[in-house]
């Protein structure tokens, strides 16, 4: 019997093999090294509730710049403040890419069946968005004592919120999200809405509901034909389609509404504001950019009120978490107001000055709350060489900001809760570089100083009122309890909130 036919399929089995394994290798090179993980799933599966707590326990292993599959996606993870500094302002452009993943490009497709927004968007539409975006929100008093009242009358409902409870055990989170909810709203969209209002709540249960099932639908991000397998990743994904429904409904309500009340010489909000660029641009020969579709205003509403209220109503509950685990911090607080702020009297944008301590306080919470722990996936767009490491093109690029902000080689007793370490010799507010709340680079947070006054503001005139206390005597909910999606929020608690005046 001629055995060749045998030999033949062995033998191209073998080169096969050779083959592969070669263009493993090649493609893995001089990569940063890491776990193994599993086919197919990569080391996704070990990720755990919190991921940025088990990166740190991989980079005592593999070092500050280490990598992993996330599903068949190679991912690189920055644990340390001077990769991150290296690849994201050192070589800012190439690793300006945005990392997605299919659920991500799911929520910011549009009508038309293309992404859009600033959230996944890269190049001149992203650029020219991002201008735009900035300079709008500066137009209508970001970062300026022009918005501070419309934040301080909604601290002033807050806090009278706070104090209809008469002292007595209250959950906090869901006044502190409606707070900064509504914020956001009076920027992009012209209004405010009762915190009793159905839609309303209807509305922020869904972002709730949106960052929860963000963190717990990893595998769909890498494998989308999961969400047809029946069980718990396509009940996820039915509630995800759910909820991505029902804000674009309410987002279309109000872009109609505007359409309907717009005027050239008034300019209430965002919505207005990109109104008046379209109908700008509709007059000129070119006609209207692609960066001023409707689809790209609807996408950029939804990433900025559902970032712009989450992250900062979280950063403030952690706050108050902290505040219940350290009296003494909440007695220097109230020394610092008593003896710079009359009684009663709001606090405003013009009396930070004055209160150095307090605001060291804001800084040291979010150190050590790591609220974004990630910030937003990106990518870098060429191949390139970091600290000696090759990075391919197109890879998902992770830093981990908890690593930075525990790291002992840059902080003096990492895991102590000391606002002092924010304040300069002459008492004075100081961040140092690795201090990165709202990350840096191209792709840093666009509404940083939205959030820097509403962290201040809200969080000032809550001490301002109220003394806090866990309830009723017990002791202070623990700290390292938390989870992690969008960001890393404790889990639910109640405290007393006594007032002071």
């Amino acid at each position: 019997m001629d055995s060749s036919w045998i030999s033949l399929p062995i033998a191209s089995a073998i080169l096969i093999g050779i083959l592969s394994y070669l263009s493993y290798w090649y493609k893995h090179r001089n990569i940063p090294p890491g776990p193994r993980g599993l086919p197919f799933l990569g080391y996704a599966p070990f990720f755990g509730p919190n991921p940025q707590d088990t990166f740190l326990e991989l980079g005592k292993k593999y070092g500050n710049v280490f990598s992993l599959y996330m599903g068949p996606k190679l991912a690189i993870v920055l644990n340390d403040y001077e990769s991150i500094k290296a690849a994201f302002t050192g070589q800012a452009d190439n690793f300006a890419g945005r990392g997605d993943g299919f659920v991500f490009r799911y929520i910011m497709t549009g009508r038309d069946g293309k992404i859009h927004g600033i959230a996944l968007g890269e190049g001149e539409i992203w650029r020219t968005t991002r201008r735009f975006m900035l300079q709008t929100f500066r137009d209508l008093g970001m970062g300026k004592s022009k918005l501070q009242d419309r934040i301080l009358d909604e601290a002033d409902y807050m806090t009278d919120i706070f104090a209809q409870h008469k002292g007595r055990p209250f959950d906090p989170f869901r006044t502190l999200f409606s707070s900064v909810s509504n914020v956001v709203c009076t920027l992009c969209f012209g209004q405010r809405f009762d915190h009793g209002d159905p839609s309303f709540q209807q509305i922020l249960h869904g972002l709730e509901e949106m960052s929860s099932f963000l963190g717990q639908a990893g595998p769909l991000q890498s494998y989308p034909l999961l969400r047809f397998v029946p069980g718990r990743l396509s009940a996820f994904w039915k509630k995800i389609v759910i909820a991505a429904k029902k804000n674009d409904a309410f987002l279309l309500s109000l872009l109609q509404k505007h359409r309907e009340t717009y005027a050239e010489s008034d300019t209430r909000d965002y919505i207005d504001a990109f109104l008046h660029q379209q109908h700008k641009e509709a007059k000129s020969t070119e006609g209207v950019q692609p960066a001023f579709q409707d689809e790209e205003m609807l996408k950029n509403l939804r990433s900025f009120f559902g970032a712009g209220t989450e992250t900062t109503a979280v950063t403030l509950q952690w706050a108050l978490l902290f505040m219940l685990h350290h009296p003494e911090v909440q007695d220097a607080i109230h020394r610092e107001l008593d003896g710079n702020i009359e009684a009663g009297k709001s606090v405003a944008l013009e009396d930070r000055v004055k209160l150095p301590y307090l605001e060291a306080v804001t800084r040291e919470v979010q150190r050590l709350a790591n609220v974004t722990p990630f910030g937003v996936l990106r990518a870098n767009f060429e191949e390139t060489t970091l600290l000696r490491h090759r990075i391919p093109k197109r890879c998902f690029i992770l830093p981990n900001f908890k690593a930075v902000n525990i790291d002992p080689e840059l902080w003096a007793d990492p895991l102590v809760f000391r606002p002092e370490r924010f304040l300069d010799g002459n008492g004075k507010v100081s961040e140092p570089p690795q201090f990165m709340p709202f990350s840096i680079g191209k792709r840093a947070c666009v509404g940083e100083a939205l959030a820097r006054m509403e962290i201040f503001l809200f969080f000032a005139n809550i001490m301002q009122r109220f003394q806090l206390r866990a309830p009723n005597g017990s002791p202070a909910p623990p700290l390292h309890h938390y989870t992690t999606s969008i960001s890393c929020r404790p889990l639910l608690f109640q405290l007393e909130a006594i007032p002071r005046l």
